[in-house]
């Protein structure tokens, strides 16, 4: 039997608080602060960035094929490439915090690449875990892009006070409570997929542990 990566209920925890935070800025958009909608906005953007630098950072990392010295180089050389990339995105939306934001969650994202042991194996969950967060977050994407929202507490008399600012445009800000949505689904499921991956290696565990010894 192949070795799992060792799953815990705890790492849904974040998910499950910044889905339900989303809800309550949906509920009541300025509960956080008057940019809360803003933040959310800003945050799944966010999000898109640390997906995809995820995939690279599990693929460098797994490949034990390359030099411990040049890995770390290039996970190095990586890092910098996406927080040079998104200090640039902050400073078009005129906000600092997105970059102090993105570099400590690239920390999170790296360790939790080297947290496994080495091998194929770990090296082949990780990246099924990294392409189901891909296809939860195109899945909200696709939801809440198709299917009519309500706006809840984001009334549209409210709007011009979320800091969109007039140079913003498209459809999340011309319908906001569709971006908000989509934090609550794909923070969502990506609670329930944790969840859900540490009931089965509970069972799985408990499973082996019933299993006779071979003599």
């Amino acid at each position: 039997m192949k070795a799992a990566p060792r799953f815990s209920a705890w790492a849904a925890v974040p998910d499950g608080i910044t889905a339900l935070m989303f809800a309550v800025v949906w509920c009541f958009p300025f509960a956080f602060g008057a940019l809360s909608v803003k933040t959310a906005m800003l945050t799944m953007l966010v999000e898109f960035f640390l997906i995809h630098a995820t995939g690279f950072f599990t693929a460098l990392d797994g490949n034990s094929r390359v030099p411990a010295r040049l890995r770390i180089g290039s996970l190095a050389g990586l890092s910098l490439f996406y927080v040079l990339m998104i200090g640039a995105f902050a400073w078009a939306f005129g906000e600092w915090w997105p970059l102090l934001a993105f570099a400590w969650l690239v920390v999170g994202k790296v360790l939790w690449a080297r947290g496994d042991e080495a091998g194929d194996d770990a090296t082949m969950w990780k990246m099924a875990a990294w392409a189901g967060s891909v296809a939860a977050y195109l899945f909200a994407v696709a939801v809440t892009s198709i299917v009519p929202l309500p706006r809840l507490g984001m009334r549209e008399e409210l709007q011009p006070r979320f800091g969109f600012g007039d140079s913003m445009s498209g459809a999340w800000v011309e319908q906001p409570q569709s971006v908000v949505a989509m934090g609550v689904l794909y923070f969502g499921l990506l609670c329930a997929a944790k969840v859900l991956a540490a009931r089965w290696q509970a069972k799985r565990t408990a499973r082996a542990a019933a299993a006779p010894t071979a003599s």
